[in-house]
């Protein structure tokens, strides 16, 4: 019992995970195997947890798997359907791994509520999820944080796929936020905000949304906080995020990335920090 809570409890923190890129599962689209960015059994923490206590003593575990485990789905009649899982094992004696793999008939056991007609429907999954295939275009070390040449998008309800969209994604060189730091720096306007003059200022910058050509269009601001006072100001439209955005506007080009039908920067979610460098002229 034990065992099972302790990991009822790490499936929930493999889904918030922020400290490394984790491999995927793995989905026959149209007869070709696509990466997927995400691990859908994972969403439902007990069923993790049952998947866990399954699994041998002996899984490997890594810091790009914390699953220990490898499913590999498809589509059929409409559904998303678990096929099989592979996971690695290590002999203690040896040292050395192997490949251990489960197929439909060992799982159905463990998926006995999601059985139909022999096939094991996700149908505890609701949402979009994402595959992919070809070269990395835009990588984040942060969980499924990346996106690739081209891109399948399925959303589904309960396990049933509602529909797909095929995108083609692409980078087009420029200045990114965190080689323009010193640029942002300079630029900004000290001189319209006196009291923060000997403070650092960090902005929590999200949405980062550019023109096809690399200009600047918007970004939500969604904290600002003054150090060392350490106060927190949660507002889009304050003066400083207002200056942040102008001074943002007026540098060019920057770099695009084309994902999914959005023209972005490559990171969802900055952090920033400004502090006055350059007096001249302030």
């Amino acid at each position: 019992m034990k065992k099972v809570m302790l990991f009822v409890l790490l499936c929930g923190v493999m889904l918030t995970l922020k400290a490394t890129g984790q491999s995927g599962d793995v989905i026959l689209l149209e007869g070709e195997e696509w990466e997927l960015m995400a691990k859908p059994i994972g969403h439902d923490s007990l069923l993790c947890a049952q998947v866990r206590a399954f699994l041998p003593d002996n899984l490997s575990l890594s810091t790009g798997n914390w699953s220990g485990y490898t499913a590999f789905w498809e589509i059929h009649d409409g559904y998303l359907c678990l096929q099989r899982m592979e996971v690695a094992v290590c002999d203690k004696a040896s040292k050395k791994e192997s490949a251990r793999v489960y197929e439909v008939k060992e799982l159905q056991p463990l998926f006995a509520s999601y059985c139909q007609g022999g096939e094991i429907q996700a149908c505890w999954f609701s949402g979009e999820l994402r595959a992919g295939k070809g070269d990395v275009v835009r990588y984040v070390h942060d969980g499924f944080q990346r996106n690739m040449e081209t891109e399948q998008v399925l959303t589904l309800r309960n396990g049933k796929v509602l529909g797909t969209k095929t995108y083609h994604n692409y980078r087009r060189a420029g200045l990114d936020l965190r080689k323009a730091h010193e640029e942002i720096e300079r630029r900004f306007p000290w001189g319209q905000f006196p009291a923060c003059r000997e403070m650092r200022i960090l902005f929590g910058i999200r949405n980062f949304q550019l023109t096809a050509d690399g200009h600047f269009v918007d970004c939500d601001v969604r904290f600002i906080s003054l150090r060392p006072s350490r106060e927190m100001i949660e507002d889009g439209n304050h003066p400083l995020a207002l200056a942040l955005k102008k001074t943002l506007k007026s540098i060019y080009p920057w770099e695009v990335f084309f994902i999914n039908g959005k023209y972005t920067g490559e990171y969802q979610d900055f952090t920033m920090t400004l502090m006055i460098k350059y007096r001249t002229n302030q």
